[in-house]
C-alpha cells in the first residue's frame, strides 16, 4: 500500500453549484499518494448528495458535522487527515489538472510549499486573471518578511508540524486565514515556492468574503490584536521585520469600518487603533506609504484613527 504523501482537506457548505467542478479537478488523474478529505459541515443544499452521486474514487473520505463553520470543518479535516502534508481546497475553487502530482513531488524535507501565482475567476463572466504573489523566501522567516499571502489555500503544510506546534484555526471569527497563515510561516523552517499557476479562486458576488458588517470588523480586530500578541513573543531582530503583515491586517480593519459605516464599531476600532502605539511602530517597518502614514500620525499626536479617515478622504 502506498504512503499517504498528501491529504487534501475540503471543507462543503452550500455548494451545490460548484462542489463537482472542484473535486473533478481534485481528481484529474489516478494518483494513490493523496486522499481528499470532505468535511459535511452540516449542508442544507444537495451538495454531499451530488458528491455520492457523481463520486465512488477510493480516495474521497467523507465525514460529518453540525454546522459549525469554516475553521472547525478544517480543525476536524486536519485530525482526519493520513497525509504527511495538507491542503486546504475551499470547494467553490478548483486547481488545474495534472498539478498533483508535481506538487506532491515537491514535498521532500519542507515544512511548506507556497504558491506564487493564483487565478481570480470571476463568476458568471467567464473572465479570470493570473495574479502573481509577491512573497519570497527560503525559510518561514524570510517569507514572513516579504509580502505573503494570507489565503490559507495558497500553502501546502506539514501535518507533523500543525500537531507539534498545536495550530488551529479560531473558531467563530471571519478572517480566520490572516490570523493562522501568519502564525504557521513564523513556525516553518524550510520552505518552498511553486510557481506554476494552480489555484482558482472564485470570486462570488455576495460571498461572506465579500460582504461588510460590524462583526467583521469586530472580528479584524480580534486578529490584528492576536497578531500584536504574537509579535511581542518574537525576538527583536524578527518582530518588527514582518511589519507589512500588522500594516495590511489595520488597513482592512480601518477600511472595513469605513464601508460598515457602524457608530459603535467606529468609536471601538478609533479606541482599539489609538490605545495601541506598536501599530505605528510596525507601520514604521513596512512600505513607504505606510511609513509616511506613521510620521502624519505622530504628527497628530499618534492618532492612526484621525490619519487615516483624513487620508480615506482625499483617497475616496
Amino acid at each position: 500500500m502506498n504512503k499517504i504523501k498528501l491529504s487534501i482537506v475540503v471543507p462543503v457548505y452550500g455548494v451545490e453549484k460548484y462542489i463537482e467542478k472542484c473535486l473533478s479537478s481534485l481528481l484529474s488523474d489516478n494518483n494513490s499518494k493523496y486522499e481528499i478529505i470532505i468535511i459535511n459541515d452540516g449542508t442544507k443544499d444537495r451538495s454531499i448528495d451530488i458528491v455520492r452521486e457523481n463520486f465512488t474514487d477510493s480516495r474521497i473520505h467523507i465525514f460529518e458535522q453540525d454546522n459549525k463553520g469554516l475553521s472547525a470543518a478544517r480543525n476536524l479535516g486536519m485530525t482526519k487527515a493520513m497525509g504527511e502534508y495538507v491542503w486546504f481546497v475551499d470547494s467553490d475553487d478548483w486547481i488545474e489538472v495534472e498539478e498533483i502530482p508535481k506538487i506532491i513531488d515537491c514535498l521532500d524535507d519542507i515544512d511548506a510549499l507556497y504558491f506564487g501565482s493564483y487565478f481570480a475567476d470571476y463568476e458568471n463572466t467567464g473572465q479570470f486573471e493570473l495574479k502573481a504573489l509577491n512573497n519570497r523566501g527560503e525559510t518561514g522567516k524570510e517569507l514572513a518578511c516579504s509580502s505573503f499571502a494570507h489565503c490559507v489555500p495558497y500553502y501546502v503544510m506539514r501535518r507533523k508540524l500543525l500537531v507539534d506546534c498545536h495550530l488551529s484555526f479560531k473558531e467563530g471569527i471571519l478572517h480566520e486565514d490572516s490570523l493562522f497563515t501568519p502564525i504557521f510561516i513564523m513556525h516553518c523552517n524550510k520552505v518552498r515556492r511553486y510557481d506554476n499557476p494552480v489555484y482558482h479562486h472564485l470570486q462570488r458576488v455576495g460571498s461572506i468574503t465579500q460582504t461588510v458588517s460590524p462583526k467583521r470588523v469586530k472580528d479584524l480586530i480580534c486578529v490584528t490584536n492576536t497578531l500584536l500578541e504574537y509579535g511581542r513573543c518574537l525576538d527583536k531582530d524578527i518582530r518588527y521585520q514582518w511589519g507589512h503583515c500588522i500594516a495590511e491586517i489595520t488597513h482592512a480593519l480601518l477600511s472595513c469600518e469605513k464601508k460598515c459605516d457602524n457608530v459603535e464599531m467606529r468609536e471601538i476600532t478609533k479606541q482599539f487603533v489609538n490605545t495601541h502605539p506598536d501599530i505605528l511602530d510596525y507601520l514604521k517597518c513596512s512600505s513607504r506609504n505606510n511609513r509616511i502614514m506613521a510620521r502624519l500620525a505622530k504628527l497628530l499626536c499618534g492618532n492612526l484613527y484621525l490619519t487615516y479617515s483624513i487620508l480615506y478622504k482625499l483617497r475616496y
